[in-house]
C-alpha cells in the first residue's frame, strides 16, 4: 500500500517547443522548419505527437515562429486537435510556454523539445516523470540521462542529482553530471514569477533549484538528440534498421 499523500494530478497537457530556427540543421532548415524535417519518411515532430496521443494526453500545444505557415498547415491537416501558439517574435522557452498556456492556477504540463527522440519508451518515461511530480514536493521534474546514453549529445552534462533526487548545479558528492533530455514537467503557475516577456525556462529552474523544488529522474535507455545533421542521420539509420 502506498502511504504517500498526493495533492497533485498527473499532467493531461503537453507543450512541444517548436518555434526555433534550427540553425544546426542547415541547409535542411533553410526552407523547412526543423519540426518538419523528415526522418525515415515522417516529420520529426510526428514521432512526439504520436507518442503523446498513445498515452491519451488531452491537450497538445505547439509553439510556432520560424516558417510557421508550413508547420501550421501540416498540423491542421494531420493533427487538427493540436493547439497552436503562434509567436510573432521568438519568446525563448519560458516566454513561449507562458504565452501559450494558462498560468493562473496550479496546472502541470509536460514540456518536450521537438528534437528529443526516444526509442519507443515515451510512455514509461512520462509515467515516471508524472509519478515523481505527483508524490514529490516539487514544482518541476526533469528527465536526465548519463552522457553515454545521449546519442548525438556532445556537451559536458547539465545537472547533478543529490541523494534525494533533487536537481543541483553543484557537485556535493563527487558524482557525474547528467544530461537534460529536453523533457520535463512544470507547474505553470511558476511562470508568473518572471515578469519578462522573453525568457528561458532556465530562469524558472534555477529559482526552483535554490528552493529545492526541482527534482529529477534518470532515464536508463539510449535516446537521440537530433539537433544536428550527424545525429539526425544516425537516428534515421536506427529507425530504418529496426523497422
Amino acid at each position: 500500500m502506498n502511504n504517500k499523500k498526493s495533492i497533485k494530478e498527473k499532467p493531461n497537457d503537453a507543450f512541444i517547443l517548436a518555434a526555433g530556427y534550427g540553425k544546426r540543421l542547415l541547409p535542411l532548415t533553410e526552407k523547412c522548419p526543423k519540426p518538419l524535417i523528415e526522418i525515415a519518411g515522417n516529420p520529426m515532430i510526428s514521432y512526439i505527437i504520436d507518442a503523446l496521443q498513445l498515452i491519451n494526453i488531452e491537450n497538445i500545444y505547439i509553439n510556432t515562429f520560424y516558417l510557421s505557415d508550413q508547420l501550421e498547415k501540416y498540423l491542421e491537416e494531420n493533427y487538427p486537435n493540436i493547439i497552436i501558439s503562434k509567436e510573432t517574435e521568438l519568446l525563448d522557452t519560458g516566454g513561449g510556454l507562458k504565452y501559450g498556456v494558462p498560468t493562473d492556477y496550479d496546472r502541470s504540463i509536460y514540456i518536450i523539445n521537438s528534437d528529443t527522440m526516444l526509442l519507443n519508451d515515451y510512455e514509461d518515461l512520462l509515467y515516471r516523470l508524472s509519478e515523481k511530480y505527483i508524490y514529490d514536493d516539487a514544482d518541476a521534474v526533469l528527465a536526465l540521462s548519463k552522457k553515454e546514453k545521449a546519442i548525438g549529445y556532445n556537451g559536458n552534462g547539465d545537472f547533478f542529482l543529490d541523494k534525494d533526487k533533487n536537481i543541483s548545479k553543484e557537485n556535493h558528492s563527487n558524482i557525474e553530471k547528467f544530461v537534460f533530455m529536453g523533457i520535463s514537467i512544470l507547474n505553470t503557475r511558476t511562470l508568473n514569477k518572471v515578469n519578462n516577456k522573453i525568457f528561458s525556462l532556465n530562469m524558472i529552474w534555477n529559482n526552483l533549484i535554490l528552493k529545492r523544488k526541482c527534482s529529477g529522474i534518470l532515464h536508463d535507455s539510449n535516446w537521440y538528440h537530433t539537433g544536428d545533421l550527424i545525429s539526425l542521420n544516425n537516428f534515421e539509420k536506427y529507425l530504418i534498421e529496426n523497422k
